[in-house]
């Protein structure tokens, strides 16, 4: 199993590059430089077949979940033309938040209403930082944006949860 503080240490460096990246016009940084650290992790993790999995389904619902709203007008990525899917530095994200379920969110396993709680705060804390560093636009009024993201990561964070217990029983080892 990989170490949990270096897992989370991992994820918020990905997360800090691809927010800075973004914020100085190089949107690609965060993504190569995530992509480096699924890499590292995906060779560190004892089954890796289905650490992949896991990310692979996450990083499609991810980004299916922010492409939606970002087309519905919730909030508008920085330095980001495509008006049907969000950008790749935001997938990214996904995969690095993936591979922290089974390492440094373990403690979470199966206890899925502290779960909702984690994500209903968490959510909106990471969209918020996103907000404030120039990452994202929030177009419709700061509460309503932040009260839609809170319960969308109330049942995001479940659900990852739940779906990072049951891989492991749809693949073969």
């Amino acid at each position: 199993m990989v170490n949990p503080v270096f897992n989370i240490a991992s994820f918020y460096f990905g997360w800090f590059v691809c927010l800075f990246g973004v914020t100085q016009g190089l949107p690609w940084l965060g993504t190569a430089i995530m992509a480096a650290l699924i890499t590292v992790h995906i060779l560190l993790v004892d089954k890796p077949r289905r650490e992949l999995m896991l990310i692979v389904i996450v990083c499609l619902f991810g980004t299916a979940l922010d492409s939606i709203l970002m087309i519905s007008g919730l909030y508008l990525f920085a330095y980001h033309t495509n008006p049907f899917i969000c950008p790749s530095w935001m997938t990214a994200l996904w995969a690095g938040f993936a591979s922290t379920l089974n390492h440094s969110m373990r403690w979470m396993n199966g206890r899925y209403l502290l779960g909702a709680i984690f994500g209903a705060i968490g959510g909106p804390v990471s969209y918020y930082a996103g907000l404030r560093l120039g990452a994202v636009n929030f177009l419709q009024p700061f509460w309503f944006t932040i009260a839609s993201l809170s319960v969308l990561w109330s049942l995001i964070v479940p659900s990852c949860l739940w779906c990072a217990r049951n891989t492991g029983r749809l693949t073969r080892h």
